[in-house]
């Protein structure tokens, strides 16, 4: 069976695993050591998944307007780290820009901007609508105690389902 994850990079990221009928196989945050990403642990989650049949999607980093040079940086090392993973465990893997993977995702939602009519989208929004539209019965919330739905798990979920549309058999 193939099986599809979806990364969501940072500290308050995800990682979302789906198999090719769209059901959860696994899914949680970034791991974490106190304020630092756990790459051992990661690459120990990842290393389950070694030459799967399948792909793993997660963002190619831009310019994020208004990032401190110190953000930019660990996104960007962030993203390698990610990728060297991949690579270490024989992952097939494809970095999309956000723009891509929401276009496919966010199809048939009405916009929504973060202030008013005009300015830039809010695809934290979007990105919550359509996760509830197209897995209607998923639990987006990171813990049991948790009471809004985790903007990681979202990303990562909805990654996971563009790989999955993208990359069939």
């Amino acid at each position: 069976m193939r099986k599809y994850i979806g990364i969501d990079i940072g500290k308050k990221g995800a990682y979302y695993v789906l198999g090719e009928d769209g059901s959860e196989i696994e899914r949680g945050p970034m791991p974490m050591i106190k304020n630092e990403l756990d790459w051992h642990e990661l690459n120990t989650i990842m290393a389950k998944y070694d030459m799967f049949n399948g792909m793993v999607v997660f963002e190619k980093l831009g310019l994020v307007y208004g990032s401190s040079k110190k953000t930019a940086f660990s996104m960007g090392y962030q993203a390698g780290a990610i990728e060297m993973c991949c690579i270490s465990n024989c992952l097939q893997h494809t970095m999309t820009p956000a723009k891509k993977w929401q276009e496919e995702i966010f199809q048939g939602l009405t916009k929504i901007y973060k202030t008013g009519t005009k300015g830039p989208l809010d695809t934290k929004a979007m990105a919550l609508i359509a996760a509830k539209r197209l897995f209607p019965k998923v639990n987006l919330l990171m813990t049991e105690r948790s009471t809004v739905a985790h903007d990681g798990i979202v990303d990562a979920l909805l990654m996971a389902e563009y790989a999955r549309r993208k990359f069939p058999r």
